[in-house]
């Protein structure tokens, strides 16, 4: 087995592993991973723009936005009030960062969102409601 087809191998297992923890998931986990996968492709984004990949960085940017704008609409304003008003400016200034093409000060705009999205991870992870 070649190293391509193990990494392939793996990708998909992941993939498949990924695919089952959100087909069981309640709503709560379904946001828990959310906030996991955006972390990860910003994380991604960041390792790309660091070697100068413009295609995966607009693939990562894209899957980025893609997953706060899925965080984003699912914020209820009618029950969450001043918090969904919160995290609803979060969310916005984290895409505007994201969205930054100025090369060497876009990878510290983007570990800023990262940042930022990691304190809402922590917070929704300290009040799981399986802990």
């Amino acid at each position: 087995m070649t190293f391509q087809s193990r990494i392939q191998r793996a990708s998909r297992y992941q993939s498949i592993a990924k695919e089952s923890r959100v087909a069981a998931a309640n709503p709560y986990e379904l946001v828990a991973v959310l906030f996991e996968e955006l972390r990860e492709t910003l994380n991604l984004m960041i390792e790309s723009a660091r070697r100068g990949d413009d295609a995966r960085i607009f693939q990562y940017r894209a899957k980025s936005l893609s997953i706060l704008n899925g965080l984003d609409e699912s914020l209820d304003f009618e029950v969450a009030g001043d918090l969904a008003q919160t995290l609803h400016i979060i969310y916005t200034e984290a895409a505007k960062r994201i969205q930054m093409d100025a090369r060497e000060s876009s990878i510290e705009r983007v570990e800023s969102a990262r940042e930022m999205i990691h304190e809402i991870e922590k917070a929704w992870t300290a009040i799981a409601p399986f802990n």
